[in-house]
Formats: C-alpha cells, sequence, structure tokens
C-alpha cells in the first residue's frame, strides 16, 4: 500500500507525503526520494520525443471536465457490462482457482472487493485479478474493433480495485478509465493485424490499459506515468495456444493484465524504473512482437479527438466476436426467407483471415467455452435457437446431435474483400444452400451491438440483468442498484463496494 495521500492540481498529477510524524513511513518516503534522484539521471539520458511520452503527457494532465458528455456516458454504460459480466463468470474454475490463490497469497483483509463475493476483501493487485479474470469469462465483454481487444475487461477491474485503494472520486474513475482505453486499444492499433495473428492482444496491450488507469489514479507525474507503461509492456504476454486445448489462459490473460499494470504503477510510485520507449523502441514491443508492420501513428494521433470508449462494441451475443457477423447474417436470412434450420443443406461464411485464424483453432468445440470459439457450432446454435445468448452454450447443447449434424455443414472461407476491411470494419456473409435447392445469400456491415447499431440504455441493463441471472445474484435488487449508482457515477464522492450475492 502506498504510504501517500494524493491531491489534484490542474494539469498535472503530484504525489504529497503524509505526515513523517508516523515512524513506518520515514523510511518509505526517504527511499521515494532516493528514487526519484536516481530517475531523473535515468531518465535525462533516454529519449524525450517519442510518442509514447506524447501519449503520457496528454493521458497525466486529462481532467473530468474534459470529457465529451458522450464519451462520460458510454464509460458508464461499459462499467455496468463488464460489472454484469464479472458476476455472470465468477463461479467458473479459472475464477475460483485465482479466489483461492488471493487468499493464500493476500491479506485476510483489504479496501478493495471481489465482485460477487461481499464477504471477500483484499488488496488492489488481488481484486484486479480475480474481478478481470470474471469478467472474460462468458464472452461478453465489449471489444474494441481497430485494435482486435476487448479493453473493458482489463480497464474496469483495474480502475474499479485502485480506486476502491486510493478513495478516488467516481469522476475519477470515469477519467482513469478513458485514459486505460486510449493505451490499450491505442497500443493494438500500433501493433496491428500480424501481432494479433500470434498473440492475444486484449492481454499484450491490455496491460498498458491497466497501467495508465492506475498511474492516473495514483496521480501520478508524468515522469513515473511513462515509467509504468515501460514496466507494463515489458510484461506483455498473451498466445492462443489454450485454443487448441480447451484451457483456461484466456482467464488468466486478463486477470495477470490487470494485476501487472496495477503492479508497474504502484512500484513506480516507489521508484521503480521502466523504460521510456517500450513500444516503438528498437527491442520494444512493435520491432518484437509487431512483426515490422506497426503504425506508429495510432499511438498519438488525434488526442483529445478520437476517442477508442465510443468506438468500443457491446458483445450481443455470447461467443467470439469473429463468429458475430456471420451469426447476424444468418439469422437476418432465416427470418427474411422463411428459413427454418431444418431447411439447411449447407452454410459458407465468408469472413478475414483473422476470423479463420483464430476460430480454426477450436476443432469441434469440446467445451461450452471452446464452442464459442467455433463458427460451424456457434451458426448451429443460432440457425435452431434463433439466438447465440448465454444460456444457448451448454453442456447439453454440446451434446445435441441435430446441432452436432449441422455444424459439421459449416464451412468457412476467406473473402478478400471482407480481409481487406479488417479490423476497421468486422464484416460477414453467409451463403445458405436449402435442401430444396435454393441458394440463398446475407451481408451484414454492422453488427447489433457496434457503435453504429448500440444499445440502449434499457438493452443494456437488459442484459446485466440477465447477467446478474446467470450468475445466479440472489439479490436482484441490490444489483439494480449497483446498476442505478453507476448511471450516477460522476456524483460520488468515492467508489463503495458493490455488495449482492
Amino acid at each position: 500500500m502506498l504510504a501517500a495521500q494524493f491531491a489534484r492540481t490542474p494539469g498535472r498529477r503530484v504525489m504529497t507525503k503524509l505526515s513523517s510524524q508516523n515512524p513506518i513511513l520515514r523510511p518509505a518516503s526517504f527511499l521515494i526520494n532516493q528514487h526519484n534522484s536516481t530517475r531523473k539521471r535515468a531518465m535525462s539520458s533516454q529519449p524525450s520525443a517519442t510518442r509514447t511520452r506524447a501519449l503520457v503527457d496528454w493521458a497525466s494532465a486529462l481532467q473530468f471536465t474534459d470529457l465529451p458528455p458522450a464519451v462520460i456516458a458510454r464509460t458508464k454504460d461499459f462499467f455496468v457490462d463488464t460489472l454484469a459480466c464479472a458476476v455472470a463468470g465468477r463461479e467458473h474454475i479459472a475464477v475460483k482457482s485465482m479466489l483461492e490463490y488471493s487468499k493464500i497469497m493476500g491479506p485476510a483483509d483489504g479496501k478493495c472487493e471481489l465482485i460477487g463475493f461481499p464477504d471477500v476483501k483484499t488488496t488492489p493487485a488481488f481484486a484486479a485479478l480475480v474481478n478481470g479474470g470474471a469478467a472474460h469469462v462468458v464472452e461478453q465483454d465489449d471489444l474494441h474493433n481497430s485494435s482486435m481487444m476487448h479493453p473493458a475487461t482489463i480497464i474496469y477491474p483495474t480502475a474499479l480495485a485502485v480506486a476502491q485503494d486510493v478513495g478516488a472520486t467516481g469522476r475519477d474513475f470515469i477519467t482513469a478509465c478513458v485514459v486505460g482505453y486510449e493505451f490499450a486499444c491505442r497500443a493494438g492499433e500500433y501493433l496491428g493485424k500480424a501481432h494479433y495473428e500470434k498473440f492475444h492482444t486484449t492481454a499484450t496491450t491490455g496491460v498498458l490499459g491497466a497501467a495508465a488507469t492506475t498511474a492516473y489514479l495514483l496521480r501520478l507525474d508524468s515522469d513515473q506515468f511513462l515509467s509504468s507503461i515501460g514496466t507494463a509492456g515489458t510484461q506483455a504476454a498473451g498466445l492462443w495456444q489454450f485454443l487448441l486445448d480447451a484451457t483456461h489462459s484466456k482467464q488468466v490473460h486478463t486477470a495477470q493484465a490487470c494485476a501487472a499494470g496495477v503492479f508497474s504503477a504502484y512500484t513506480s510510485a516507489s521508484g521503480l524504473l521502466g523504460t521510456s520507449d517500450i513500444l516503438e523502441g528498437e527491442r520494444g514491443m512493435g520491432a518484437t512482437l509487431g512483426n515490422l508492420t506497426t503504425t506508429p501513428e495510432a499511438i498519438d494521433r488525434d488526442l483529445g479527438r478520437k476517442w477508442s470508449v465510443l468506438e468500443s462494441s457491446f458483445k450481443w451475443h455470447a461467443s467470439c466476436r469473429h463468429t458475430h457477423p456471420s451469426a447476424d447474417a444468418l439469422i437476418a436470412l432465416m427470418h427474411d426467407e422463411n428459413v427454418k434450420y431444418t431447411d439447411i443443406e449447407s452454410v459458407t461464411a465468408y469472413t478475414y483471415k483473422a476470423a479463420l485464424d483464430v476460430l480454426g483453432l477450436s476443432g469441434e468445440g469440446k467445451t461450452v467455452h471452446q464452442s464459442k470459439f467455433s463458427m460451424g457450432f456457434v451458426l448451429a446454435v443460432a440457425a435452431k435457437k434463433g439466438t447465440a445468448g448465454l444460456t444457448d452454450f451448454t453442456e447439453e447443447a454440446l451434446k445435441d446431435p441435430e446441432l452436432r449434424e449441422l455444424q459439421g455443414r459449416v464451412k468457412m472461407v476467406l473473402d478478400e474483400e471482407i480481409d481487406a476491411a479488417f479490423p476497421e470494419k468486422w464484416l460477414g456473409r453467409v451463403v445458405v444452400q436449402t435442401k430444396d435447392g435454393r441458394t440463398l445469400s446475407r451481408t451484414v456491415d454492422v453488427v447489433k451491438g457496434d457503435p453504429g447499431w448500440t444499445l440502449t440504455r434499457e438493452e443494456i441493463e437488459s442484459k446485466a440483468l440477465a447477467l446478474a441471472e446467470y450468475g445466479r445474484v440472489k439479490d436482484l435488487n441490490a444489483f439494480k442498484d449497483a446498476i442505478q449508482r453507476i448511471w450516477r457515477l460522476e456524483e460520488q464522492d468515492k467508489i463503495n463496494r458493490f455488495s449482492f450475492s
């Protein structure tokens, strides 16, 4: 826990020491001063005019009053969405394992909550870890298209944990989340498609978002903020291997990105020095993880005009986002052409290369989670159920011979035009051959949940309640109250616990 109070001044962030009358705190203050002197010498020998530095300087000066109303509203929308996703995922074995780990390794008490576990309190690192894992279980957390990542599952668990630790206001919470989105999403845009082929971008650039969110809430100065980003980037990790054997690494990716981001900012506040050019440096993330096909201008272009949170999408279907264009197209086609699932001879899903790369790893989908990454199974579910929601992916569905039979008659095909538009646009086209000889086609340009077809507040609340029910929340009134508190978040002096079981 930092031995500091935090005071905000317009345009910069400073850290004010607590009274030196506490003998326990004096050595820490002395060490921080010593480390800061070392930091200044080290930073003076490193490049200062980097794009990352420009992003850091902008973020560290950002104030709530700088945010457009639409940005504030959408940040609260995604907080509701993420809180509900975390509740829905809390019973998963991966989350329970992380919970047990936090109990063994962490303190018996703390300031920070584990969502959906009202009797457990812990430190920011463990709270971010567990909540970050839980929010990514049910595959309904948000997506930022052009960065190919899910920022909310990283940003909100981190912000909630740190805000509760330092007593941040609702306004600071919102601003910190906006900052986190910018770092995670801009870094994802910078690394691009070549990076996504090998790495789970949610994890690799998510850790930068978590560090930035934490650094903002700790009110670190610009050098400390930059150091946090450097330390976070050197911990970037997240491989796709888990899709091949239906394991739990996807939850580890988000959990560890949150925890590592918290670590990076808290240690920077105490003097740990991170590199100043982790993105564009000659041995940085772009050179080593981006296959030298990066987009440097993505890091700092249009700061204060381009807002990543406004570019993000809600997930309506409870499956991998790569399946959504095809699922929407198939559902619309069947509705408009009066096609029943028993009428379908075959389905061809024309898509982009990244979808082929990711969805091609899951095989037939042996587990509920893995089945959400099978184009064939998702489209079979969508055809038979008319939806691809949470309760449509079950152990019983995995054993359904009709779903499995139809799954086998779905194939994916690369479409060069659709691939050229990706990742700025996630398009899809399906061609259905019916048993009576018809050939039917449908293309979608925007899926439900995208910025061009976003969810209303009523739909967000409806989705959140469905997630809460799926997560077996007993006190739905308390959950509804939590949603109402989030709608008024900027009015709150601190982020209180969301206590419901």
